[in-house]
């Protein structure tokens, strides 16, 4: 199963459209299925006709800007977590799920931190222990915070979003595919909120680009971002 990319985007002058099909890291399946899409509601409505409802999840998960990607990531976890335990879910769970509601509230380096500490004891293989830990990979250092900083790689709370998201429309297996939709169809609501797919793409791209070079500055031994001459 693919996740978003956090690789490099391409081409800087790439349409919205553009990069966010390369930052989804569609199947090959559901590229071709949507190639001719014109818009970002064109392009989603031809992944879930032709039945890619797990690239229709990735491509919300990349369309949406950090906070709100994690707020919609919450949101499925909250639900999953009602699915599965009721209304007392596991303690550790529900540890996550407040840490990343106080993240999604007030976004500090506090407040990311403890969602990272709660997503570890959820466990990142669960939906809230996922949706955790996209808080805390939406900037600041991954490093301890006493050494030298260390930005995450580009587009990594995106890949968490998804997971939680997809995790959560497991919940229910029966009702896989109906819960996915239900999540997208409200990822969707929240990218109409901040300005509509080239909007939200605007300020998911601004971002991602943003950590990238934040990351290849760190990564790279002349801390220019580029590989060292030769």
């Amino acid at each position: 199963m693919n996740a978003p990319s956090s690789g490099p985007a391409d081409a800087h002058d790439a349409t919205p459209l553009a990069w966010l099909v390369q930052r989804a890291a569609l199947s090959d399946d559901a590229k071709a299925a949507s190639a001719s899409a014109a818009d970002g509601d064109a392009l989603l409505a031809a992944l879930l006709d032709g039945g890619h409802v797990v690239d229709a999840v990735r491509l919300v998960a990349s369309a949406l800007p950090p906070r709100e990607g994690v707020w919609w990531a919450w949101a499925a976890a909250t639900h999953a977590a009602r699915l599965t335990s009721g209304d007392v879910a596991p303690p550790p769970v529900q540890q996550a799920l407040a840490a990343t509601e106080r993240w999604s509230a007030a976004p500090d380096e506090a407040t990311r931190r403890a969602a990272w500490q709660c997503a570890q004891d959820a466990g990142m293989d669960t939906p809230a222990g996922s949706a955790a830990g996209a808080a805390f990979f939406t900037g600041g250092s991954i490093a301890p915070p006493d050494i030298t900083p260390i930005p995450p790689p580009a587009g990594i709370h995106a890949t968490m979003a998804f997971a939680a998201v997809i995790g959560s429309s497991a919940a229910d297996t029966g009702h896989f595919e109906s819960l996915a939709r239900a999540f997208v169809a409200q990822g969707v609501e929240v990218i109409r909120q901040v300005g509509g797919w080239e909007g939200s793409i605007g300020h998911a791209r601004s971002h991602h680009d943003a950590m990238q070079q934040q990351h290849l500055a760190v990564a790279t031994p002349n801390g220019s971002g580029a590989p060292p001459s030769t």
